[in-house]
């Protein structure tokens, strides 16, 4: 997707360009380069390019200085400058811009070719490109076609992920104020701004790519300490980049032992996803590892097995409670949480407890449980936790 720019600079060191400002942004990420000769041209840049100009474009309305300030303003990685007829020397001011904004300024004499630059750098940036979409691809094989491993272990092992490594899911889910998904569109670009930032962050054998309304972010041969340094990284960049009417929630499965079984800590993480909507939790970052009793929930492959359990415990009940607008359900979990308390329930729901144990009486007759019975209390617990997952 992106290249960094003193890689880049390593390619061409042999044709005498020099590095005059801005060497704090050497790390900067460069998505394509971009010839810039005016003001007006500057607006179309997108964002991590690499500007380069010969100064063609200067006249008594525009001075190289504002130049170089419109295309840092239009957020490009770096400029190139190239020294001839139009643009004899560098002025001080602009190597002090450069270092005072950490923008990264080059210079290159008229007897280079600057398309040869620009040819070797779209090169460089192409391959980077080509690479990452390789990797996602098999990734996403790991992922829905786990049992081909044709697919994904030869091309990853090709790509520096080896197949006994451990690897760590997240998905991470963003929606509007409506609670709908974003664009394809825009979540494509976020998915780009993501990745360029935590390639500046220095990780490595790490994939970020979009999959239908998610993102997927894949690590491998990483510590828990490391992890949990990428995943705060990630949280704390989308939680100042996103637009204010967006959110977002960030699900990490189980740590696998091999790259085989990828495709259970991605559905670790799905289900984390439908755990943190479906319970309004506070937290919108979550763990498996810190999932507590849910995750032998989590262990149970089938997924039928724990819907026809839903079924059988507390759906009866969330269905008469849809019919008849009641809220025995809320009553019941209350209850349970209490540890079967009837005083702290109507305590905490504010009622007679006269009334808590009128309804409760209404559970038991629904459902055809004895709810004193502690058997019944863990089945009916559990059953709400299902309904947090499915």
């Amino acid at each position: 997707m992106a290249v960094e720019l003193s890689r880049l600079m390593k390619k061409v060191s042999h044709m005498d360009i020099t590095l005059l400002a801005g060497e704090q942004g050497l790390s900067n990420m460069v998505s394509w380069v971009h010839m810039i000769e005016t003001k007006e041209a500057s607006s179309f840049l997108e964002g991590g390019e690499i500007a380069f100009t010969t100064g063609i474009g200067l006249n008594n309305g525009l001075s190289i200085l504002d130049l170089v300030e419109n295309i840092w303003e239009n957020n490009a990685s770096g400029i190139v400058l190239n020294i001839g007829p139009f643009l004899e020397r560098i002025p001080q001011e602009i190597i002090d811009f450069g270092n005072s904004h950490d923008f990264p300024i080059f210079s290159v004499p008229w007897k280079i070719h600057i398309a040869e630059i620009m040819r070797i750098f779209s090169s460089m940036i192409t391959k980077s490109e080509q690479a990452n979409l390789e990797i996602a691809a098999a990734f996403k094989n790991a992922i829905f076609f786990p049992k081909q491993e044709e697919l994904f272990v030869v091309p990853l092992s090709q790509h520096g992920f080896h197949i006994n490594w451990n690897y760590y899911t997240c998905v991470i889910r963003i929606i509007d104020s409506a609670q709908n998904t974003i664009s394809q569109k825009r979540l494509e670009n976020i998915c780009l701004d993501v990745d360029n930032h935590l390639q500046h962050r220095k990780y490595k054998k790490f994939a970020i790519f979009y999959n239908e309304n998610q993102l997927i972010a894949i690590t491998g041969n990483y510590s828990e300490e490391m992890m949990n340094s990428f995943t705060n990284d990630m949280h704390e960049y989308l939680s100042r980049y996103l637009q204010k009417n967006e959110q977002f929630f960030i699900s990490i499965g189980k740590c696998t032992k091999s790259i085989r079984c990828l495709y259970k800590s991605y559905h670790q993480a799905l289900s984390i996803q439908n755990f943190m909507e479906n319970k309004k939790d506070s937290s919108n970052m979550l763990a498996y590892s810190n999932m507590g009793i849910y995750k032998l929930l989590m262990g149970v492959e089938d997924n039928e097995i724990l819907e026809e359990y839903y079924e059988k415990t507390i759906q009866p009940l969330i269905e008469y409670d849809q019919k008849n607008n009641s809220d025995l359900a809320n009553v019941l979990w209350t209850y349970l949480r209490n540890d079967g308390s009837v005083k702290e329930t109507a305590d905490e729901l504010f009622v007679h407890r006269n009334t808590i144990n009128y309804k409760l009486n209404r559970v038991a007759e629904i459902l055809d449980m004895n709810l004193s019975s502690l058997d019944t209390r863990l089945q009916l617990t559990l059953g709400f936790m299902l309904q947090d997952m499915l």
